[in-house]
């Protein structure tokens, strides 16, 4: 069987952990390399997967010509300058989401992707989350009759951002959560946002030394009519049973469909000093191989696919830009305290 050569460009929590499993895992796939600036991580990820080559500069990486495709799986904001290096090494491209956090660098990986003829995938997983791909099918069915409105809920502990990422001061609860909700918005309605408005609050991270806002509330309203509200918190208290609360519910004229998956009550841990609500959907480990199985990883296969079958991707460069531009009208509108028009 021939294997089809993956390089994996970031190797912290996402990278190591998934991305680089993935690759690891599928059977016309190999994982090449890994590339990060902390070289340890890099090496321990390597070992876990016994990948051959290790580097700190991503460009080494790229320039291997037995590598074909590459995740980049570096933090928000830095995805544009390795991005469109990549392509033009002529390398097919799955991105973190988001692809980028300003209007500018998303365009530009576009346009060099574009001018490559390389495959870019944004890895938007819930598209693959069962409960969202039930809700899809709903509303292609008709069973809610026209969809009226749309309220998403996706939140995190303090854990996030004071204690798992280190560049959450660079970041900020709209641009690493509001990206899932509002690509499912998008995808749910096969619709696109024509005007935001929002309002955001900051301090509590501020006081711990972190400067980015709490949370954002923001209002999208979709062409076709369909409202829909994004509710993405980072100061949920760490006594919460996971890490993140995530919520949708979907009101039509014929209809409501209502998702929870982080409180789903379908397993309830309760140990002498903690409880939690174990995952079943996401990131699932088997005890047996130690192999991780799920939604999260499923996305990630997409990407195989793509790049091995020609396969379509799972999320478009251009999906992936709107999101981008919308996140960015939602900062503007918390900014300046007026509702934001979308081109």
């Amino acid at each position: 069987m021939t294997r089809t050569g993956f390089g994996v460009i970031g190797a912290g929590i996402v990278g190591g952990a998934l991305h680089a499993q993935v690759y690891h895992d599928q059977p016309r796939a190999e994982l090449i390399a890994i590339c990060d600036l902390n070289e340890e991580r890099g090496r321990e990820v390597a070992e876990r997967y016994q990948v051959q080559h290790v580097y700190t500069d991503y460009r080494a990486l790229l320039a291997r010509s037995d590598i074909a495709a590459v995740s980049i799986a570096t933090p928000d904001f830095a995805h544009r300058e390795i991005a469109v290096a990549a392509a033009q090494a002529g390398k097919h491209i799955l991105v973190e989401k988001p692809l980028a956090t300003t209007v500018e660098d998303a365009d530009a990986i576009l346009q060099a992707v574009a001018k490559a003829g390389v495959k870019l995938m944004v890895d938007f997983q819930n598209r693959v989350n069962p409960p969202f791909m039930a809700a899809r099918a709903s509303l292609q069915n008709g069973d809610l009759g026209d969809l009226k409105y749309i309220y998403a809920r996706l939140s995190n502990t303090k854990y996030v951002p004071t204690r798992m990422l280190p560049w959450a001061g660079q970041s900020s609860a709209l641009w690493f959560l509001a990206c899932h909700t509002l690509d499912l918005a998008c995808w749910l309605l096969a619709d696109k946002p024509k005007r935001v408005y929002a309002v955001s609050r900051s301090g509590v991270l501020r006081e711990l030394g972190i400067d980015t806002q709490d949370f954002h509330i923001a209002i999208v309203e979709f062409e076709r009519g369909t409202v829909v509200t994004l509710e993405n918190s980072w100061i949920l208290p760490e006594s919460e049973p996971n890490v993140f609360n995530f919520k949708m519910e979907l009101l039509g004229s014929d209809g409501a469909l209502y998702i929870n998956t982080s409180d789903h009550r379908m397993v309830e841990m309760y140990s002498g000093a903690d409880h939690s609500l174990p995952d079943t959907l996401g990131l699932i480990r088997d005890a047996d191989s130690g192999r991780l199985s799920g939604f999260v990883l499923q996305a990630i296969a997409r990407f195989v696919e793509a790049v091995v079958d020609d396969a379509p991707v799972l999320a478009t460069g251009e999906e992936a830009a709107l999101v981008t531009r919308v996140l960015t009208a939602i900062e503007e509108s918390a900014r300046e305290g007026q509702p934001i028009e979308l081109d």
